[in-house]
């Protein structure tokens, strides 16, 4: 069998020597970016009923603290309102499952999510160590490399899901880089017992699925104790558990190429617009392009796309979660709502009722395209005729990027209270001049 361990490890020493002041302007800014709006969407899941039930119940077992509590090693801030204290350990957990909740965390093509596994856990790590702003740019940065490589190395076999495993050796490193821990031997640790997750939790709508980043990023964390305290990691456990039993090796040169600064990983993910699964984006903006039909008169719904996007061709389970990771109900949310917010994606049975209608379709002209495009045609018949839009990319993409003021937007609708929306956006995108990372979420009435 082939291992690619020694791979890793070549590209863990590249990350461990990346120089934040090669990185473009626009790279670190859109790290910046990466941090903030991972923030909004987490502060926004804890207003989902079972992640404010779980910091309750977690508060009252002394897992979570108030901030005024001075509890010992609650360094990092848990982002419910009100703000509490947790290790970082379990701040990383909570914040990173959070984070999934509402499924507008940003990712990446092939697809993966980096942000919702690194950010949790390197910022937890940046408030207990009191590391700059700075020092914590360039441990996301290494650490969303490293796990967007390895999203690139490995293609999942069909029902594996990619939250929850690889992602966690890219927090382990950003953790290494913020507390002076090797970072191999971070890496090795959090790659010897990475997570199995399936896809078929989220076709279910079982919301103990929103737990696979919050494992990995809690892993990240203590990959670094584990390693101190003396622990090793597995040379091949990665490679058999990805490159054997729940995928394949597709690019082992992804691991080991060059560190350049104008092409790195997080200058090519992208944000998310709509509260749904990615695979559904292009498609729902497609339908959202249309004219408004009156649901009555429609009699078939046809979405052309490419094959990758064909996971979340299904009908739902009557819950919210179903129904973002169902490619015919997020289309009919978009043509029955003509919008694609939180709000929007809360299950709706005539919203169900339409997607029934939906038919999806792999278009070869399309396919060709995939990853640098993912392509979808919505194409509506009535009782009168037909009427298409076609969308290649969705908006957020690094091809159709946000404009500065609709990130901005994004972060203070999440993020929810305008004075603390605005202080943290200010602190979070000029992130070089800060120089403790423990003031980050102070009290507003601080900055």
């Amino acid at each position: 069998m082939t291992i690619i361990v020694h791979s890793i490890d070549t590209a863990v020493q590249m990350m461990e020597k990346l120089d934040l002041a090669r990185v473009p302007a626009q790279t670190l800014f859109r790290a910046q970016l990466v941090i903030a709006d991972t923030v909004a969407v987490a502060t926004a899941g804890f207003r989902t009923s079972e992640i404010a039930a779980l910091v309750a119940i977690d508060e009252a077992d002394g897992l979570v603290s108030s901030p005024n509590a001075a509890v010992p090693g609650h360094t990092a801030t848990v982002l419910a309102a009100p703000r509490r204290r947790a290790h970082p350990a379990h701040a990383a957990f909570l914040n990173a499952t959070a984070g999934t909740t509402l499924e507008l965390d940003e990712g990446m093509r092939p697809t993966g999510h980096p942000g919702i596994h690194v950010v949790p856990a390197a910022l937890a790590t940046a408030e207990r160590t009191h590391a700059s702003g700075a020092d914590l740019l360039r441990a996301v940065l290494a650490g969303y490399e490293i796990a967007g490589r390895l999203f690139r190395t490995y293609r999942l076999r069909q029902g594996v899901h990619p939250h929850g495993h690889v992602g966690a050796v890219g927090a382990a490193v950003a953790v290494a880089l913020l507390d002076g821990t090797d970072p191999v031997t971070a890496a090795r640790i959090a790659a010897t017992s990475p997570l199995l997750p399936v896809w078929q939790a989220c076709y279910e709508g079982a919301t103990a699925r929103n737990t696979y980043t919050g494992h990995a990023a809690q892993g990240g964390v203590r990959a670094t104790a584990l390693a101190r305290a003396g622990f090793t990691g597995s040379v091949g456990a990665l490679d058999v558990a990805f490159g054997q039993v729940a995928g394949e090796i597709a690019d082992e040169s992804a691991l080991t190429e060059a560190l350049r600064y104008d092409e790195l990983g997080i200058a090519r993910n992208y944000f998310k617009v709509h509260s749904a699964c990615a695979l559904s984006h292009s498609a729902v903006e497609a339908a959202l392009a249309l004219d408004p039909v009156p649901p009555e008169t429609i009699r078939q719904v046809r979405v052309d796309t490419v094959a990758v996007n064909l996971k979340i061709d299904r009908q739902p389970a009557a819950n919210d979660l179903s129904g973002r990771f169902s490619l015919p109900y997020a289309v009919a949310t978009a043509l029955l709502l003509g919008r694609s917010d939180i709000e929007a994606f809360r299950y709706r049975p005539e919203v169900a009722a339409l997607a029934g209608q939906v038919q999806v379709h792999v278009a070869p002209e399309f396919e060709a395209r995939w990853p640098e495009s993912a392509p979808a045609r919505v194409t509506v018949v009535t009782e009168d005729g037909s009427r298409s839009a076609t969308v290649d990319n969705p908006r957020g993409h690094h091809e159709r990027p946000l404009t500065v003021d609709e990130h901005r937007a994004k972060f203070g609708t999440l993020v929810g209270d305008s004075r603390t929306a605005a202080v943290w956006w200010r602190r979070l995108t000029a992130l070089p001049e800060v120089a403790d990372c423990a003031d980050l979420f102070a009290a507003v009435s601080d900055d």
